[in-house]
């Protein structure tokens, strides 16, 4: 074990790991409001371990060429802090290749949300300290035992690196634990659905006036880009802006979550608009639309069968259901059987690794086991 807490170290270390085909990362950093602050990072290629000041080193760049290397596995545990944390102090421009030993359990058995502690134990029989896990990792000096504690987390990953793959090459998952771990780190914000009148629960409230000022505002509110949606008022204040018919910017931004900048901007463009759309809202156009039932039994059945498959499917494959099917992509899956009326219309909802994991064992279960739409 390498201590490193000089320049000239750092270079040493960086040429020692230069060409390996597997580093075995960790770190340790302390979290406040200003954001995370990376205080020790652990690092090996199986052989040497290093363990990097990174406060007193704060320029770590003799590093970025060696884990940027487009060659080269991270191997981490529960990785997703650590590899931001790195991604960001070395300015890499691309996300590495990676195995994280969580995901690759996960997609092995049924359990996600594992401790490196519980899978060494679990895998190779060792029962390791917690003692150190809440340390100050900002002090200096660091305390051998403390170092040691650090040290540990990456001694066995070699050897657990090497147990999962054999598993996830006997299921012929070897190519899904890369997806799905670079999954696990790269932030994907759900896309917002387009809205529609049916969108807004109350609409079936709004006459005729209001139902063309609300379609306006949806069309409006469709076309805007991201940026500008972040800007605009929520889609629930839609709602609220058709029944009240604001005419002007003034009446707009005295209305409860409409920011005042935006409606000093927008606000007379978009009330203009409104005005417009309900002066040309014919009374023989009109169609009164129902109110939505709170809850049907057709929905109920259907969450009911989409939680019996996931416990299914997932024991069915030896995978565990939080990573085979999160919340994200059980709704989409949901919305996907919902808009069509078919079940297998779920299956096509499936993307990524997911789509050749589960796809053809989701249309398989729901031809044994149809659900009733």
């Amino acid at each position: 074990m390498h201590f490193v807490d000089q320049r000239s170290g750092l270079e040493d270390a960086a040429r020692s790991l230069e060409g390996a085909p597997r580093l075995y990362i960790d770190t340790e950093f302390e979290s406040s409001r200003q954001g995370k602050l990376l205080c020790l990072l652990q690092i090996s290629r199986g052989e040497e371990l290093f363990l990097i000041d990174a406060l007193r080193l704060r320029d770590l760049g003799p590093l970025a060429g060696v884990l940027s290397s487009t060659s080269t596995e991270w191997v981490v545990h529960a990785g997703q802090q650590d590899v931001e944390l790195l991604v960001e102090c070395l300015r890499l421009r691309d996300m590495p290749r990676l195995f994280d030993t969580q995901i690759a359990w996960a997609l092995v058995g049924p359990e996600f949300s594992v401790s490196l502690a519980y899978l060494q134990f679990r895998l190779l029989g060792l029962r390791t300290s917690k003692s150190h896990q809440s340390d100050d990792w900002k002090r200096r000096p660091l305390p051998p035992a403390q170092l040691a504690y650090a040290a540990q987390y990456i001694e066995h990953l070699p050897e657990l690196r090497r147990m999962l793959g054999e598993r996830l090459e006997k299921l012929g998952r070897e190519h899904a634990v890369f997806e799905a771990s670079l999954e696990s780190v790269q932030s994907t914000p759900e896309s917002r659905p387009k809205l529609t009148l049916s969108s807004f629960r109350n609409a079936w409230q709004l006459d005729r006036h209001g139902q063309a000022a609300l379609r306006y505002l949806i069309e409006w509110y469709d076309a805007l880009d991201e940026c500008d949606q972040s800007a605009a008022p929520e889609p629930k204040v839609l709602l609220a802006i058709a029944s009240r018919l604001p005419e002007s910017a003034e009446e707009l931004s005295r209305m409860k979550g409409v920011p005042r900048r935006f409606a000093n901007a927008q606000g007379d463009r978009l009330t203009g608009g409104m005005m417009r759309a309900t002066a040309e809202a014919e009374a023989a156009d009109f169609v009164p639309i129902d109110p939505p039932p709170y809850a049907s039994f057709e929905e109920i059945r259907l969450d009911a069968w989409l939680s019996s498959m996931r416990a299914e499917l997932c024991e069915a494959l030896s995978v565990a259901p939080e990573l085979a099917f999160p919340g994200r992509v059980l709704r989409r899956v949901r919305s996907s059987i919902q808009e069509s009326g078919r079940v297998e219309a779920g299956a096509e909802a499936l993307e990524g690794w997911r789509s050749g994991l589960l796809a053809r064992a989701f249309v398989d279960h729901a031809r044994r086991n149809p659900p009733r739409l």
